[in-house]
């Protein structure tokens, strides 16, 4: 019964983790497709389908001119405007279809299958003449067309487009504004989300020295509290978090294997007990155990390393270590990295047996592109927080431009670094991983998450590459130099093309998240 509820327990967890992956991908999904959506119906443009997923419809309902869907695979989503795409006529010259007049008798409905009964009324002709582009002299056969009439096909219907109400008709900033309008949207959101958390979590005080919170199960927890007061760390005395020569951060950033604090807690100075820090070695790939003064590894940093946690460091390429000062010392100078040729080598020893591995260990240059530091180490406090409208401003606009910025650090590491490729990309799989050690660290860092995704998802899709916005817009660029529109077939060539090449770039780098999620 016991290994049943387990079970349960475990398939229950995934089912959750699956559900909130999905939540918040339709969140960044359906919110760059509104921005499409948005500014399309502001330029006048026929918006036949606004759907989120791809694949056979599940649901959908008709608002207006526009059909809302929920399709069968959640990752992607469109909106469908006439005239986006190169248009061939529905209906051509010759062809037998039927009319379905309105009380002006107007045509209202161009019925495409004669055998649909579900408009007997329709009046059965052969097609000698027709102009369903200009707005101003819709006709068919003679008869004047409403604007607003649909083809019927098997199984749904579509509204004609009329010149005025396509895409490729619009301006070029009306153009311009729709395409932008997706990524534009993603900003919105990142920054609403970045917003909304430092007005309603306050933003780090950086002029006290009062702690705010230390996280469970880090060093200090059980030894410094909420709302200590600081006085100084390792003897020398702090006067702000982060404001001065003399703060606290500058501090805890000394490379020392331990700190003592002394706070004043209820009205009392305290001289606390040292705190052994967590120690990062990102260069090297693995974190330290702090409660032992031996090389004990907490847990490895690379995916695919062999390295496992409660292995004890003997040696780093022939180098050999007593004490974390050494290993510290010899992280410190370790910065060009390794490569597949010529990789990294460690001796580690585990249930008294030595064990040696390989790996390629990133340099000091892609470790700063993706954010860290070749060493750091962590105790696991944070600042005092205060609310301050003004400055939550402030911290959503840094927060939005480092989750910016981090995006084009790592595209530049593409390019540059010989130790980050295609296969370090995340995919779906990547982003559900993600997604789950987020949630599981609280609702705040799951929407900063989001928001961070959220900018990624807007960056990415403004990149020159047909097939995403970015070369869209490109195309609009060459317009404006030339003052002639590009060939449409060619346009939509390289658009189509180019999608299945980022396709098979998709399942390339699925395939490999699905490694990591392994540890392959």
């Amino acid at each position: 019964m016991f290994f049943m509820l387990n079970i349960f327990a475990s398939t229950f967890d995934v089912l959750i983790n699956i559900i909130i992956f999905l939540l918040v991908l339709s969140l960044v999904i359906c919110i760059h497709e509104l921005g499409h959506l948005f500014f399309a119906k502001r330029a006048g443009i026929l918006c036949h389908e606004y759907s989120f997923g791809m694949g056979p419809r599940l649901w959908s309902t008709k608002k207006g001119e526009t059909t809302y869907s929920i399709r069968a695979i959640p990752f992607g989503g469109y909106v469908s405007m006439a005239g986006e795409e190169l248009d061939a006529e529905v209906i051509k010259l010759g062809q037998k279809i039927g009319l379905v007049l309105d009380e002006n008798q107007n045509v209202s409905k161009l019925v495409l299958n004669l055998e649909d009964n579900r408009y007997p009324d329709a009046i059965e002709t052969v097609v000698e003449s027709f102009d369903l582009t200009d707005p101003n002299n819709l006709n068919i056969n003679g008869l004047k067309v409403n604007e607003k009439a649909m083809y019927v096909y098997q199984k749904n219907e579509m509204q004609i487009a009329p010149a005025n109400r396509r895409f490729n008709d619009k301006t070029k900033t009306e153009r311009l504004l729709t395409t932008f309008g997706g990524p534009l949207m993603n900003f919105i959101l990142a920054f609403v989300i970045y917003l909304t958390i430092a007005l309603f979590m306050g933003v780090p005080d950086m002029a006290s020295t009062e702690l705010g919170g230390v996280s469970e199960g880090m060093p200090a927890d059980g030894i410094l509290q909420s709302g200590d007061d600081i006085q100084s760390v390792n003897g020398v005395e702090v006067d702000s978090w982060n404001e001065s020569g003399n703060s606290i951060v500058s501090q805890l950033d000394e490379p020392v294997t331990e700190y003592v604090f002394v706070v004043e807690r209820d009205g009392q100075t305290l001289t606390l007990s040292p705190i052994k820090p967590m120690h990062y070695f990102y260069n090297l790939g693995f974190t330290l155990e702090p409660t032992t003064d031996e090389l004990i590894v907490d847990q490895p940093i690379y995916v695919n390393s062999e390295i496992q946690p409660g292995d004890k460091v003997i040696s780093i390429d022939g180098t050999t270590f007593n004490s974390a000062d050494e290993l510290i010392t010899f992280a410190l100078s370790y910065t060009e990295g390794t490569s597949d040729d010529d990789p990294t080598e460690i001796v580690v020893e585990r249930d008294s047996e030595q064990f040696t591995y390989t790996y390629v260990a990133y340099s000091e240059e892609v470790l700063s592109g993706l954010g860290y530091e070749v060493y750091f180490t962590r105790i696991g406090i944070e600042s005092s927080s205060k609310i301050s409208f003004f400055g939550s401003f402030s911290s959503a606009g840094q927060n939005f431009v480092g989750a910016a910025t981090s995006i084009f650090s790592t595209l530049k590491l593409l390019f540059s670094s010989d130790q980050v490729g295609v296969r370090d990309l995340s995919g779906f799989v990547g982003i559900f991983s993600m997604v789950k050690q987020a949630s599981a660290l609280g609702l705040v860092y799951l929407f900063q998450f989001i928001a961070l995704l959220s900018v990624n998802l807007g960056i990415l899709n403004l990149l020159p590459i047909p097939a995403l916005d970015g070369g869209r817009i490109v195309f609009l660029g060459y317009e404006a130099i030339t003052k002639k529109k590009p060939n449409q077939k060619v346009e939509n060539l390289m658009h189509t093309a180019v999608f299945f090449l980022l396709l098979s770039l998709m399942i390339y780098v699925t395939y490999h998240d699905i490694l990591r999620l392994f540890g392959l």
